[in-house]
């Protein structure tokens, strides 16, 4: 089992709770969303021996809020759906694949508004638990499932197709990816297309909560600078693109700095350096004498990354993406000397996706915030570790504001 995934999924849950309470606190609409989807896990060339499978079947219970205009982010990304979705998928071969459990908090945003006003973007990430994995003896031909535990992404387009007072109908295409983010191998990960039909049911009539209308110019405010330092501690597994396969989890530990601007108030872009040393490419080394690396070796086990990133902030929690360039990673470029395309661009450019958590309400700007996250890191768009981190934002204030009382 992962105890990382669980740990992930825990923060994500704990922070859904807060903001739902939140919510109900607010006063927001509340509702229930049955939902059923059906489709295909698509087929991994990386796996040695794909099982067959019949068509994926999925449902889902949503429980959630229209978030009005309670606070300022609901207003900023005009006023979406924010709740939790609880699931159960067969996944077309129970023997081999097993049963799966998720549990995902999302974000649902309203989107095309210009061309109508039925359309809707759900952003989740959360885990799922999945009764049965790869096991070289009991079931070596699931080779992507590496865990019972494993992050549970989703994205889905929906379009309302039926609406009454209370009730609306929706259908909707999407994107399922589960993987435990390197933490156990293999980790190829699950890859879905589904198709979605959904029910929402409200708590109170339609024309009891219309929603708000925006004036022109009202989400744009001052620009604000800070600066971030983020600490984290990573889960990694070596696998054989870094050296023989050592079936053992060795941390990854990362230092980040970055300096960056707030545009109005809830989009925080930032660069900066990231430094990490692999443990697992250090006791490599140790056990191995490896030219050009064994002489050195935390030097050869360490990695420098130049990247860019952006926080959506959303009062306590914000959504992080970061893409970078490898400027040192000494051991990665050593196991992987191949010239195809997808290699060298896996040894130049790394990504990471994940949640943070912040201690104050970033609406309110605090010159002082703390916060926790959770990502996936990669080298390109292989998973490469799962990382908890712990972070400190500075806002710089400016003269002006100094004066001001």
């Amino acid at each position: 089992m992962s105890r990382e995934i669980r740990l992930i999924g825990f923060i994500l849950l704990t922070f859904s709770s807060y903001c739902y309470a939140q919510q109900v606190e607010d006063k927001s609409p509340l509702y229930i969303q049955p939902e059923i989807m059906v489709g295909k896990i698509v087929p991994n060339a990386q796996a040695r021996a794909f099982p067959s499978l019949k068509p994926q079947q999925l449902f889902a219970v949503n429980v959630g809020a229209t978030q009005l205009d309670t606070n300022a982010w609901g207003k900023y990304y005009n006023f979406p759906e924010a709740g939790v979705m609880f699931a159960y998928s067969n996944l077309g071969n129970n023997q081999i694949m097993g049963h799966q459990l998720s549990a995902v908090p999302y974000v649902t945003l309203r989107v095309f508004n210009n061309f109508s006003d039925a359309y809707r973007l759900k952003l989740g990430a959360g885990v799922s638990y999945f009764s049965t994995f790869f096991d070289s003896i009991n079931n070596p031909t699931n080779d992507i499932i590496g865990s019972h535990f494993t992050w549970d992404i989703k994205v889905f387009l929906y379009r309302e197709i039926l609406k009454s007072s209370k009730f609306n109908l929706r259908a909707g295409v999407g994107f399922s990816h589960e993987s435990n983010g390197h933490t156990q191998i293999p980790n190829l990960g699950v890859n879905s297309f589904l198709f979605s039909l959904s029910g929402q049911f409200h708590n109170i009539k339609y024309n009891d909560f219309e929603f708000p209308k925006r004036r022109k110019g009202s989400n744009h405010s001052a620009k604000k600078y800070f600066i971030n330092a983020q600490q984290g501690y990573g889960f990694h597994e070596q696998d054989p693109t870094e050296g023989p396969m050592t079936n053992r989890k060795k941390p990854v530990y990362s230092t980040a700095i970055a300096y960056g601007v707030i545009f109005n108030n809830h989009i925080k872009l930032r660069t900066g350096l990231v430094y990490r040393f692999y443990e697992q490419f250090n006791t490599h080394l140790k056990e191995n004498d490896v030219e050009g690396l064994s002489d050195n070796r935390s030097l050869a086990s360490s990695n420098v990354i130049l990247f860019v990133g952006n926080e959506f902030l959303m009062s306590h929690f914000a959504f992080d993406v970061r893409f970078g360039v490898n400027l040192y990673k000494p051991f990665y470029r050593k196991f992987n000397d191949e010239k195809d395309i997808g290699t060298v661009l896996r040894k130049l450019f790394t990504s990471r996706v994940g949640l943070n958590m912040y201690l104050k309400n970033t609406n309110k700007l605090p010159q002082h915030n703390f916060f926790i996250g959770a990502h996936i890191n990669a080298n390109m768009a292989k998973a490469d570790f799962t990382e908890f981190s712990l972070g400190y934002s500075f806002l710089l204030r400016t003269p002006k504001e100094k004066t001001v009382h």
